[in-house]
C-alpha cells in the first residue's frame, strides 16, 4: 500500500520489519524485498494506468529508467562487496533522509531546474539520467526500488513534480518496475533471496498495492507522509541497536576482553536445542 500510494518502492517498510524480526540479515532482506516489489509495483502500475494514465509521465520515466538500470548493476555489485555493520548503518541513513524529507525537516526550496520537464534541454536529460542513476544504485544496494529518490528529486528539481504528488509518485512507479525486476533477477542469480517468504507476501501485497493507488487520490498526503515518516525513523531507531543474538545458521563468538582471542564459539544458532 505505501509502495503505490507513495511512489517509494515499498522496501522502505519490508526491509527495516525483516531485520528487527530476526527474521533475516539486511543484505539477504534487501534481495527479498526486491522479488516482492516487482509484483507490487506491476499491479499497482497496471491499477494507475485505470484509475488515471495521464499521471504517468512517459518521458522522464523512461529518461529515469536508463539511467537507474545502469545504476541498478552498479548497486548490485557494491551490495556484493559491503561488510555488513557499515551496510546497515548506510541503510539506516538513507532512512532517517527520507524521513526527514516528508516531515519537511528539510526546508522547502525553489525548483533548482524549472517549472517543468523539457525533453530538448540537455541539462533536463542529464539531470534526470544522473537521478536515475543514483535511484538504481540505492535501489539494488537497500532493496528500496529506487523511488525513495525519485520522488524528492522530482519534486526539488521541477514545479509542476512539487505541485502535483499525484503525477510524482505514478511516474516513479514507472520507473520503479524496471529497474526493481533487474534488482531482482541479480540477487535472484545470486541466492540472496528467501524464496518461500517472498512467495508467501506476494499474494497480500499484491492486493494491498491497488488500495494505495485508490488512497493516494482521496487522503490528504501531507498527514499520510507525515505519520509514515514518523513511523520509519522510530524503526531505524531500532535498526541501528547492535544485535546481540545470533541470526539462524550463526555461531556465536566470544572473545577474550583482554586479548581479543576467541575463548568460545557456539553451535549455529537454529541448531541449538530448544531455541
Amino acid at each position: 500500500m505505501v509502495s503505490t500510494m507513495l511512489g517509494v518502492g515499498g522496501g522502505v517498510v519490508m526491509v527495516p520489519l525483516f531485520a528487527l524480526l530476526g527474521v533475516m540479515r539486511v543484505k539477504r532482506a534487501a534481495g527479498t524485498s526486491l522479488v516482492v516489489i516487482v509484483v507490487v509495483v506491476a499491479v499497482g502500475l497496471a491499477a494507475q494506468l485505470i484509475h488515471e494514465p495521464s499521471d504517468v509521465h512517459w518521458t522522464a520515466a523512461g529518461i529515469l529508467a536508463v539511467g537507474a538500470l545502469a545504476g541498478t548493476v552498479i548497486g548490485e555489485k557494491l551490495h556484493k562487496v559491503l561488510p555488513e555493520m557499515p551496510f546497515r548503518y548506510a541503510f539506516c541513513a538513507v532512512l532517517i533522509l527520507i524521513g526527514a524529507r516528508m516531515l519537511n525537516v528539510i526546508p522547502e526550496t525553489q525548483p533548482i531546474i524549472g517549472t517543468e520537464f523539457d525533453v530538448t534541454s540537455a541539462g533536463h536529460v542529464l539531470f534526470l539520467v544522473g537521478v536515475g542513476l543514483f535511484a538504481g544504485g540505492v535501489g539494488a544496494m537497500f532493496g528500496l526500488g529506487g523511488g525513495v529518490v525519485i520522488v524528492p528529486m522530482l519534486t526539488l528539481a521541477f514545479a509542476y513534480f512539487h505541485d502535483e504528488f499525484t503525477a510524482t509518485r505514478a511516474t516513479s512507479l514507472a520507473v520503479i518496475l524496471p529497474t526493481s525486476l533487474l534488482s531482482a533477477v541479480l540477487h535472484w542469480r545470486g541466492a540472496n533471496v528467501e524464496k518461500p517468504l517472498a512467495l508467501r507476501i506476494m499474494p497480500l501485497a499484491a492486493l494491498t498495492s491497488v488500495s494505495g493507488v485508490w488512497l493516494a487520490y482521496i487522503v490528504p498526503q501531507p498527514a499520510l507522509k507525515a505519520t509514515f515518516a514518523v513511523l520509519l525513523l522510530l524503526a531505524t531507531l531500532r535498526l541501528m541497536r547492535k544485535r546481540k543474538s545470533p541470526m539462524p545458521g550463526e555461531s556465536l563468538e566470544i572473545s577474550d576482553a583482554t586479548t581479543g582471542k576467541n575463548v568460545y564459539t557456539s553451535p549455529p544458532a537454529d541448531q541449538i536445542e530448544g531455541r
